[in-house]
């Protein structure tokens, strides 16, 4: 398998074209032709991961966070040591960072699952947009251009694929000087029975569905329209979720910290009320505070809360629990890892870091 195919598959399940602004998902340092021998998986790339990734006969790092955040003008071995070890290595880095917490079945769907939790909505859903295809087409050509629309990522609703409406109707054209029609002749108005298919695409996949229309339609120039629709996104930062059962908040906490094997955490208590709605969000998720108390949640379980988003939620009465970065997005590992197997990326060829670290110590 070359990198390039390693890219192309990750896209599918997490779109790089949901990344947010400040991120830098993709390629960080890469052969894209190259051939992959082994993909070391982790949360960050450091200088115990390239070790790790040598050792294990792995050429590739595939990261959560990214090595660059920012343009750098110059690497040196003092001042940019991680990349300077991933060319004296030859290792290939790709991090799949805020596209992958923004995806559905992503960090925080994975994470919701270990945690027993019932995923109603995002917290913050993905601003990608939706859009509404309207294209007439020959009676006789209607399955053939269906059917490749629908592999371009047209047609899927929630938890249904393959969605469409049509009906009949006569088209009419007049082909012009110059024109090569495929029915009719120059300069006389013809009248076809067609078909109208109504369908609808995600943004990410506009060009496919583009080029699916042209690739397919009989016509010289096919007739469509396209509308962009308001509707809700599956994709988006974190989720909104419920509990299988109401729990006093510090059974709730206890579970938490049991399941996910935190050695330590923080609260903040704004309030006694039980805990039945909650929110998520893996890694950083202080600036979502308003946005948990508008979907009514109970409490926000993340991580890297500052201070003064702390005094926000008391002030609101939002109760939350601060996990360490570390211990919510570690489960990147596991969550990539399945979906890659089940994009039918070798087993064998994907190292799980033993290695991975929190910065952090306790004294």
């Amino acid at each position: 398998m070359k990198l390039r195919e390693l890219i192309d598959i990750i896209d599918v399940f997490a779109p790089f074209f949901l990344q947010q602004d400040f991120d830098n998902s993709g390629v960080q340092y890469a052969d894209l032709d190259g051939n992959i021998d082994k993909i070391l998986i982790c949360l960050d790339v450091t200088s115990e991961m390239m070790e790790e990734a040598v050792k294990q006969n792995c050429n590739t790092i595939l990261s959560h966070h990214p090595i660059f955040f920012k343009p750098i003008t110059n690497i040196t071995r003092q001042e940019s040591p991680i990349v300077f070890q991933l060319a004296h290595h030859h290792l290939n880095s790709i991090a799949v960072h805020t596209n992958y917490d923004l995806a559905e079945n992503g960090l925080n769907d994975y994470v919701g699952k270990i945690l027993g939790l019932k995923k109603i909505d995002c917290l913050e859903p993905s601003s990608e947009k939706i859009f509404k295809l309207a294209l007439y087409v020959p009676e006789k050509y209607r399955e053939g251009l269906l059917n490749s629309l629908f592999k371009a990522g047209a047609g899927n609703i929630g938890n249904y694929d393959e969605t469409s409406f049509t009906f009949s109707g006569k088209g009419s054209f007049k082909p012009l000087e110059g024109a090569k029609p495929f029915i009719g002749k120059t300069e006389k108005r013809e009248l076809v029975d067609e078909t109208k298919i109504e369908t609808v695409f995600r943004e990410r996949d506009f060009d496919k569905i583009i080029e699916a229309i042209y690739e397919n339609h009989p016509y010289e120039e096919p007739a469509y329209d396209i509308y962009q629709l308001k509707t809700n996104t599956k994709s988006g930062i974190g989720l909104i979720a419920t509990a299988t059962s109401e729990q006093t908040l510090t059974d709730f906490v206890k579970n938490i910290k049991n399941i996910l094997n935190i050695p330590y955490l923080r609260i903040v208590q704004a309030n006694n009320k039980k805990v039945k709605t909650i929110a998520l969000c893996t890694g950083s998720g202080g600036s979502l505070i308003d946005q948990a108390y508008q979907k009514k949640a109970d409490i926000l379980i993340t991580g890297d809360v500052k201070h003064h988003e702390a005094l926000r939620a008391k002030e609101i009465g939002l109760n939350i629990i601060d996990i360490e970065h570390f211990y919510t997005e570690k489960y990147f590992v596991p969550a990539i890892s399945e979906q890659l197997i089940e994009a039918q990326v070798p087993k064998d060829m994907l190292i799980a870091s033993k290695k991975m670290n929190s910065p952090f110590q306790l004294f």
